[in-house]
């Protein structure tokens, strides 16, 4: 009966711990929903109701106010670009630093270089990261700012997938060898597909990252016709006054795409992490 007693709390300690952070999650979602459908005068009166009626003019005075469509091609794009590049070149410099045996030394020198990058603030680059940029001639573009991006996060990926590839059975890239294949083929058929979990969790991770930086298009990108979502909700502040409700409904814009991504997604992100938390 004791033992019985104890699973009984045990397993409505654990309802109410699920209950308590599903709340602390939703919360916000749901009050961003419920602010972005009222008017100004709702939102100051009653700011924790509901809407007596719900404004759904808000969300195309965001979806044109913003330019939707040219924010969300900028944001994809920026984001597809720096995540793919970020992780491809991530996993094969990771490969190169854990099983190169040939000039050891220097790759231990790139590891320990990569591993200051972590320590690194990314702030304290900025204005070297802009004269270079202009110095090339990327000043104020896209492709520009996805060079910055796989550039800040390569330490975090090298680092991320260093420990995923120690893992993978070095004697299947060996006997790879002995039927002639290259380090590269090896890799290639062997090793990269082993990586797909890691991979998938670093593509989110990056991701999220991008989609939702504030700092780096703010800085580096120029011109109406560049901002990305993240930039575009920041015009409905203004300095006397703030469309609050617009605003809302501009950011509930903003993040459906990752939710999308996210629910598409959720069971590799899972798997992924799940792989490289038991080791075979």
């Amino acid at each position: 009966m004791g033992q019985r007693h104890a699973r009984r709390w045990k397993g409505r300690l654990l309802a109410a711990a699920v209950i308590l952070v599903s709340l602390l999650v939703f919360y916000p979602l749901v009050m961003m929903a419920m602010v972005s459908l009222k008017t100004n005068l709702e939102l100051t009166t009653a700011p924790f109701g509901l809407p007596r009626e719900f404004q759904w003019q808000n969300y195309a005075d965001a979806f044109w106010g913003m330019d939707y469509p040219t924010a969300f091609r900028n944001s994809a794009v920026l984001t597809a670009i720096s995540a793919a590049g970020c992780t491809l070149l991530a996993a094969v410099g990771a490969y190169a630093i854990v099983r190169v045996t040939h000039g050891r030394k220097l790759f231990v020198f790139f590891n320990a270089f990569f591993l200051l990058g972590l320590a690194l603030p990314q702030q304290v680059a900025m204005v070297p990261m802009v004269l270079w940029l202009q110095k090339l001639g990327l000043g104020g573009s896209l492709l520009g700012v996805c060079l910055v991006y796989i550039a800040a996060n390569a330490a975090y990926g090298v680092f991320f997938f260093s420990g995923f590839v120690a893992t993978v059975p070095i004697t299947l890239e060996e006997a790879a060898m002995i039927d002639g294949a290259s380090p590269f083929t090896a890799f290639r058929r062997i090793v990269f597909p082993l990586l797909k979990p890691p991979m998938v969790t670093l593509l989110i991770i990056m991701i999220l990252r991008v989609w939702n930086d504030f700092m780096y298009p703010l800085i580096l990108l120029q011109g109406k016709t560049s901002r990305t979502l993240p930039l575009t909700i920041y015009l409905f502040k203004g300095d006397y006054s703030t469309q609050w409700n617009v605003m809302f409904a501009a950011t509930t814009l903003a993040i459906l795409p990752l939710m999308i991504v996210y629910f598409i997604f959720q069971k590799q992100i899972i798997s992924g992490m799940l792989s490289g938390s038991v080791k075979q």
